[in-house]
């Protein structure tokens, strides 16, 4: 049995600690702010709650795996439900597309009733292969540690070096199409120019898996983990910031925390920013050529998130629409609220001009008269951006050169999301294996 300290109470944080604990190890979290769960969080005022980061999940098997690996089935705690209806988009040139999610012949549908009968092929044609992109990462990314090196076969397959907005212009006549294609760089942060075209495979996985939400919420979420944590007896300390890591010879020893504490361990997994974790915790020698390389790598553009408390009637929005545009503005209607209101998220991708209810105006939602109450977001950690792909390679592997010290989150093999990160977590607790 080893003692494991996890720095950090994310989604990922918990997901890892819960399942170390479960084979076996004697874990301890150390997060630094007063609650769990990170950006898996609410913000709740006025009588209404919006879940403060993410609301929705593809690869739903991703949080069922965890939960199943630790104790129970996640339904013991928390009720995934699909999303059945289409996400929305809305263009500059006024146009609407309610794109189903997990259908590909309603997808098709879709777009032919949008632009033609080419439109609809095209997208097909191109979400259909990334079915093959998704296999060869899945083999060789989303599930094992980062490989030192891909197969020639799945280079040539996946090229790299093709950007999603390359991809976009060769196989999309439709620039709505192509406006769809870029969201899934945009959602995370980053410019299309600079994202592989392998990232396109999210429309794959949406189509394939469908989109998941949790009844209340994803804060729901945060909860079930914290019980799980419970259930499997870890030692949960908040207030806690661990401002080192200390090591011996290459090999982690323990955490220092900032009330000048110190905890032995012989296993750190860390479940912040892997540029802080290396630039400021660790200075072991052993650290220097990925310290150089994490510390290449530039933060995601986070979107900024504002919540409205709404008086009915209000426009009628399915659970996610996306506003193309500079910026892109996206609106989330899954909060909780009173009887004859709405609770609205309002996620602005780029930096925002203007306030967000011109820009809601702007695009066609005037719903400034209903605002009875309005919150804002910390922004939350968004993971790397992508800088060309060799950002893969620049991004923090799992295992680091230290022995016993280990990363997961966002900014960690395999990437930002619920299911990278959960996926990330249980990539480190296999590596760590049972006590």
């Amino acid at each position: 049995m080893a003692r494991v300290i996890v720095i950090g109470a994310g989604l990922a944080g918990l997901a890892t600690a819960v399942r170390l604990a479960k084979l076996g190890h004697q874990v301890t979290v150390c997060e630094k702010d007063d609650r769990l769960g990170g950006a898996l969080g609410r913000v709740e005022a006025d009588g209404f709650s919006w879940d403060a980061g993410a609301a929705s999940t593809t690869l739903p098997a991703a949080l069922r795996d965890l939960f199943r690996k630790s104790g129970r089935p996640i339904e013991s705690l928390a009720q995934l439900e699909p999303i059945t209806e289409p996400r929305r988009h809305l263009f500059g040139d006024g146009s609407i597309l309610d794109l189903p999610v997990g259908d590909r012949a309603l997808q098709s549908d879709a777009w032919a009733h949008l632009a033609d009968d080419k439109a609809a092929k095209q997208w097909t044609d191109l979400v259909d292969k990334y079915g093959e992109t998704w296999q060869i990462l899945r083999k060789s990314s989303l599930e094992p540690p980062l490989m030192d090196k891909l197969p020639l076969a799945a280079i040539r397959s996946l090229k790299p070096w093709q950007s999603l907005e390359r991809t976009a212009q060769r196989s999309l006549d439709d620039e709505r199409a192509r406006a769809v294609l870029r969201y899934y760089a945009i959602q995370h942060g980053s410019d299309p120019k600079l994202t592989p075209g392998y990232v396109g495979v999210w429309s794959y996985l949406e189509r394939t898996f469908g989109r998941w939400t949790i009844d209340g919420g994803f804060g729901v979420l945060a909860d079930a983990l914290a019980q799980r944590a419970s259930e499997r007896k870890i030692d949960i300390h908040t207030n806690a910031e661990v401002v080192g890591v200390d090591t011996d010879h290459g090999q982690v020893t323990g955490v220092r925390l900032a009330d000048g504490k110190t905890l032995p361990a012989e296993v750190v997994v860390s479940d912040i920013d892997p540029r802080d974790l290396y630039g400021q915790l660790v200075d072991d020698p052993q650290a220097k050529k990925v310290r150089r390389k994490v510390l290449s790598t530039h933060q995601a553009q986070a979107a900024y998130v504002v919540h409205l408390g709404l008086k009915d009637p209000v426009p009628s929005l399915p659970f996610e629409t996306v506003l193309h545009g500079k910026p892109t503005v996206v609106v989330r209607t899954g909060g909780q609220a009173p009887t004859g209101h709405q609770a609205w998220s309002v996620l602005v991708h780029g930096y925002p001009t203007d306030d967000v209810l011109d820009l809601l105006v702007a695009r066609g939602l005037h719903i400034r008269d209903k605002v009875v109450s309005r919150q804002t977001s910390p922004s939350w950690w968004a993971g790397v951006a992508w800088e060309g792909y060799k950002t893969a390679r620049r991004r923090a592997a799992n295992a680091s050169p230290i022995k016993g010290l280990y990363c997961v989150g966002a900014g960690a093999h395999p990437g930002v999301g619920v299911p990278a990160t959960t996926l990330g977590a249980a990539i480190v607790a296999d590596a760590v294996g049972k006590a």
